[in-house]
């Protein structure tokens, strides 16, 4: 009697592949639509909230300490603190926003390309043609929202407290320049992936034209 060859449960079957990518597929849809509404939200008003450092750590809830100009406040007790800055232009409206458009932008089209990868998982052709620039896709979305984004949001600060007046040598306010490979790293990981898929794909193709 020959014993059964044994089978290899998949890591991830076609069922969940679909429901994934249905997942993936929403979460796209509503950081598309939360980018949209905070770049309308720089658009219509007449102000904006950007991200700052004390050079001293004072007590926040002394503004009057920190000679603000009328209408600029700081919302919250934590450090970073947002500063809300009123009557500013509409360019620096939208360098105040863009940080954050940039990121759920980049959200909504890391998971969109995931999804179509999932798809054909789901279909049963992991090694389709459109994968690799997929993968490739969601890479740079990594990078856009880990490290472009940080860095529009830094500018915007640093603006709108020029802005403000309140940027000058002995002043409490700053802006912390970060900056942190974990995202190249990880899109360096998922390019491998996507080199992967690619020679998969090949390999795929050389098959089926000998068969």
């Amino acid at each position: 009697m020959v014993p059964a060859m044994p089978t290899t449960k998949p890591l991830l079957g076609p069922r969940a592949a679909g429901a994934y990518a249905v997942v993936l597929a929403l979460v796209s849809a509503g950081a598309a639509l939360v980018a949209a509404v905070l770049l309308v939200q720089g658009l219509i008003r007449d102000a904006a909230d950007v991200w700052v450092d004390l050079s001293d750590r004072v007590r926040l809830d002394l503004d009057d300490r920190l000679d603000l100009p009328e209408g600029a406040t700081l919302l919250g007790n934590l450090i970073p603190v947002r500063l809300h800055v009123p009557d500013l232009p509409l360019g620096l409206r939208l360098l105040a926003q863009s940080g954050d458009v940039v990121l759920f932008l980049a959200i909504a089209t890391g998971a969109l390309a995931l999804a179509q990868v999932l798809r054909t998982v789901r279909t049963g052709r992991p090694f389709a043609r459109r994968n690799p620039t997929w993968l490739a896709v969601v890479a740079v979305a990594v990078v856009a929202g880990g490290i472009l984004a940080p860095v529009l949001r830094e500018a915007a600060a640093v603006a709108a407290l020029e802005h403000l007046g309140v940027l000058s040598d002995g002043s409490r306010f700053t802006v912390v320049t970060s900056f942190s490979l974990a995202p190249v790293a990880l899109a360096v990981v998922i390019l491998g992936v996507a080199e992967a898929f690619r020679r998969g794909a090949a390999m795929a193709a050389d098959v089926d034209g000998l068969v």
